[in-house]
């Protein structure tokens, strides 16, 4: 059995702090409790085998696809996020070195080293795959393409305990404590990894190590990023005969499914000119290089560089122009949509609010980078131009995504502007999200909220106990303190306790 080591903990830390516990969730209040009084949290998180702490099902809630259909993503609650995290941290090297060796551009997705609270190395994965199957293309007429049906949630997890031992035999117990934390965090289930935390990328990769070896032992020449794979060769007959052995494979050792809908075998020259240097893509790719570069922790491209003219006027009608050009495509392209919000939201220019939502039902797959550049760049002046927008919007349909509607809450909970609106109050506080009401109640400073709901907290769940905890800081402080200390006398939850803490020493 494991237990968590200082190094790691300390990298779990400052990569949560750094960068998210999930993607596609708001970064819970709760982290800075435990930043707050971080040696004590890791002296716990030091005390016992990984297996012995209690571990609770993740929040899950689906995302909406840019085409069609919608994606199941998870936030784990904090302290399993630190432990999944640093357990990560613990085997990423192992796994790495027991991959494909990166000058081969075989496994070209998320090469690990870690550093600085990041599990990645440096440089753009993506590209040395496009650069690969270009290469591959010119010297085979043929390539087969496809990839993995529902990849992170058909993991199964024994086999991932068994690539991380093959990886390092050391490392069995900690492939032992990693399966059981997963299935814990399943409710037993012995497939899926959650989808959000950046440690899945480390345990995806892991369980397709083997299948590189497979494929590299069939004589053929592969490139795979993710669950991405292209395989070449002068013969289709040749490509059928592996797509058939690697489709037995992967069912007989790892339960796993290719997409009948995104496989195919055609021409190699064809799908580079198709796929890769189409007129969409050639623009893509230009509209992509004047904005950002590529941070595998989005898994597309992230703010380090801009390369924008420094004048504010200038910098305005670029993003302008780049998020016509994203509303004008078919479909919503989630990589250029995340780097023009991503690009607007470092450099503090809010000129395309209003072309994000006036077109919000298309841009509801990005909703999460929707609501971060919000939060971003409002201000007074903002809030009262938007407030037009939002009440007409909250009525819209696409509030009947869940994530959605708890992204919204969450930005419009944190300005009193929007709260002074009756209908975007209504909009917050008659929804099932206790914890955005609990935001909504501290920007309104709504002591008769908080009071209503302290008296029935442990009636509620973890995530909403731990918001009407924090919402005790609008309270009077005499009044405050007494429920607060109260409280971390008698939870036996040691989070609420170190919530109540945080709260008593900030507010």
């Amino acid at each position: 059995m494991t237990i968590l080591t200082d190094q790691s903990l300390e990298f779990a830390r400052e990569h949560i702090h750094k960068f998210y516990d999930s993607d596609f969730f708001p970064k819970p209040v709760e982290f800075e409790a435990l930043w707050h009084q971080w040696e004590e949290v890791k002296k716990e998180l030091l005390s016992k085998n990984v297996t012995k702490f209690w571990i609770t099902p993740p929040r899950v809630m689906t995302i909406a696809k840019p085409k069609a259909g919608f994606r199941v993503v998870h936030q784990l609650e904090p302290m399993e996020a630190i432990i999944y995290a640093a357990l990560a941290c613990h085997v990423a090297t192992a796994v790495e070195a027991a991959r494909v060796p990166v000058d081969q551009h075989i496994a070209c997705s998320y090469r690990f080293q870690i550093a600085d609270g990041s599990y990645f190395s440096e440089g753009s994965d993506w590209a040395n795959f496009t650069s690969k199957t270009e290469t591959l293309a010119e010297q085979f007429s043929h390539v087969l393409v496809t990839d993995i049906t529902d990849f992170y949630n058909q993991i199964y997890i024994h086999r991932l305990n068994n690539a991380i031992e093959t990886a390092e035999p050391s490392l069995k117990p900690v492939a032992d404590d990693i399966e059981a934390f997963l299935s814990t965090i399943n409710s037993k289930s012995s497939q899926g990894v959650p989808v959000g935390p950046a440690a899945s990328i480390v345990m995806a990769e892991a369980v397709l190590i083997d299948v590189d070896v497979f494929l590299r032992d069939q004589g053929i020449a592969h490139t795979r990023y993710v669950d991405d794979i292209r395989i070449f060769s002068n013969s289709p007959r040749t490509l059928y005969q592996v797509l058939e052995r690697l489709t037995l494979y992967l069912y007989e050792n790892h339960r796993l499914t290719l997409s009948s809908e995104k496989t195919m075998v055609m021409d190699a020259k064809e799908y580079v000119q198709q796929h890769i240097h189409s007129t969409y893509a050639d623009e893509k790719v230009e509209l992509l290089e004047t904005l950002e570069i590529f941070n595998p922790y989005t898994n597309e491209f992230e703010e380090v560089e801009v390369i924008v003219d420094d004048e504010e006027e200038i910098q305005k009608a670029q993003l302008e122009a780049a998020i016509e050009k994203v509303i004008n495509y078919e479909h919503l392209d989630l990589g250029v949509a995340r780097s023009v919000i991503r690009t607007a939201r470092r450099n503090k220019i809010s000129s395309i609010a209003h072309y994000l939502l006036d077109n919000f039902e298309f841009f509801v797959p990005a909703v999460n980078d929707v609501a971060l550049y919000l939060q971003e760049v409002t201000d007074t002046d903002l809030a009262q131009e938007l407030l037009p927008l939002f009440e007409t919007l909250v009525d819209s349909e696409e509030f009947d995504s869940q994530l959605a509607k708890f992204w919204i809450e969450w930005y419009v909970a944190q300005h009193e502007v929007y709260m002074a609106s009756p209908k975007i109050r209504q909009f917050v506080f008659a929804g099932s999200n206790i914890e955005n009401q609990a935001l909504a109640a501290i920007t309104t400073k709504n002591v008769a909220w908080v009071r209503n709901h302290k008296a029935g907290i442990y009636n509620l769940g973890g995530w909403a106990r731990r918001a009407v905890l924090h919402s005790a800081r609008v309270l009077p402080s005499d009044e405050r303190k007494h429920w607060l200390k109260m409280i971390m006398g008698v939870s036996p939850v040691v989070l609420d306790r170190w919530v109540a803490k945080w709260v008593i020493d900030t507010a």
